[in-house]
């Protein structure tokens, strides 16, 4: 149930002398100087060329200090911003940690989308885009103001643009993509649809509980070798980056704890070293506890559909909190499938069998 998302294969790793090939090149991806490596998740510069996406566009922050670009694909024929002439509505996906819109993950569910006739714009959080951010911090796990601030844009649009047409809005993300969209619509409420016009949401790999999760994340062995490192190295060099640019390249600033930060062997030290400071939060654990998904279960008004694998080593196996979906009693419009295997997004690219018909799985 294991995914490997730097394999080019897509491959479950598997029992074998073949699961074993896969680990070693996963350790292997992480090890290797970034040159060598075989980056199919990479940032988009300001002057790179997506070859899936139709175009970008720079928006300015609410708090009008910083930005952040959200890519475009279009379902037919451009009729004018964010609107194809036969679109059947527009999806808003949101990309996890450290990742951006020409992610595998981004691009594989926009084409899906895109196969059911909707348009797709992927936000890119702050700093993922290719290019700095222009305040100290960037995103994290619950951080909605972005994406809030955007549907706000759309809605705007219906007045300002008369070629825009009042269409379904939808939401979709994956891993703290996914916990970004459940505590925005958990935020927001019935205004999501009175204010937004949003029908619904999809989401894979929600973490629910990070203050659970964080333990499993961390735990030695494969999770800490593979996934806790990969995150470990891009987030201290975003902590670097931040200090350079907004802190005069002062290790003694009083922001954040550049030492522990740069020292952290774990998620959860350099979140509590680097991300709860910053945001004004006592340590990771509070971050954890205000920021996860869970919490904002009972206010979410418009269907959203959730969907995460037993198997996912990044999850506590033990929390599925059914009490908080239509099949558990909740009166929120909350469906939770769990499904036996997928691991962490395997869901995106399922194998084929050879019984199994050649399509798009998503």
């Amino acid at each position: 149930g294991v995914f490997l998302r730097k394999n080019l294969d897509c491959a479950y790793v598997k029992e074998g002398v073949g699961g074993l090939t896969n680990v070693l090149q996963a350790v292997a991806s992480i090890a290797l100087p970034s040159s060598t490596k075989l980056m199919g998740d990479e940032a988009l510069g300001d002057d790179s060329t997506s070859t899936f996406w139709d175009e970008r566009q720079r928006i300015t922050s609410c708090c009008s200090q910083d930005f952040f670009s959200v890519d475009i694909k279009y379902a037919s024929e451009r009729k004018t911003t964010l609107q194809s002439v036969e679109s059947n509505g527009l999806v808003v996906l949101i990309h996890g940690l450290e990742s951006n819109s020409n992610s595998s993950l981004s691009t594989d569910m926009a084409a899906a989308y895109l196969n059911d006739g909707l348009d797709v714009v992927c936000i890119n959080f702050r700093g993922c885009c290719g290019s700095p951010n222009d305040t100290l911090g960037a995103y994290h796990l619950g951080f909605t103001d972005d994406l809030r601030h955007f549907l706000k844009i759309i809605s705007n649009l219906w007045d300002e643009d008369e070629l825009f047409e009042k269409r379904p809005i939808y939401l979709s993300g994956f891993s703290l993509g996914a916990n970004v969209v459940t505590k925005c619509l958990g935020e927001l409420g019935e205004a999501a649809s009175t204010l937004y016009n949003i029908h619904g949401a999809a989401v894979c790999g929600a973490p629910f509980d990070c203050e659970r999760n964080i333990k499993c994340l961390d735990e030695p062995g494969f999770n800490r070798v593979v996934y806790s490192q990969n995150f470990l190295k891009t987030m201290k060099k975003r902590a670097q980056d931040q200090l350079d640019q907004h802190c005069d390249g002062d290790p003694n600033t009083t922001a954040f704890d550049y030492q522990r930060a740069m020292a952290a062997n774990t998620v959860a030290e350099i979140e509590n070293a680097f991300i709860a400071p910053i945001y004004g939060y006592r340590d990771n654990i509070d971050y954890y506890r205000c920021e996860s998904c869970y919490y904002y279960l009972p206010g979410v008004a418009v269907p959203l559909y959730i969907i995460n694998a037993e198997d996912d080593p990044f999850f506590d196996p033990e929390f599925y909190p059914i009490e908080e979906t239509v099949d558990g009693g909740s009166l929120a419009p909350v469906k939770l499938v769990r499904t036996k295997h997928g691991g962490h997004l395997g869901f995106i690219f399922h194998q084929l069998e050879e019984n199994e018909a050649s399509q798009d799985k998503a």
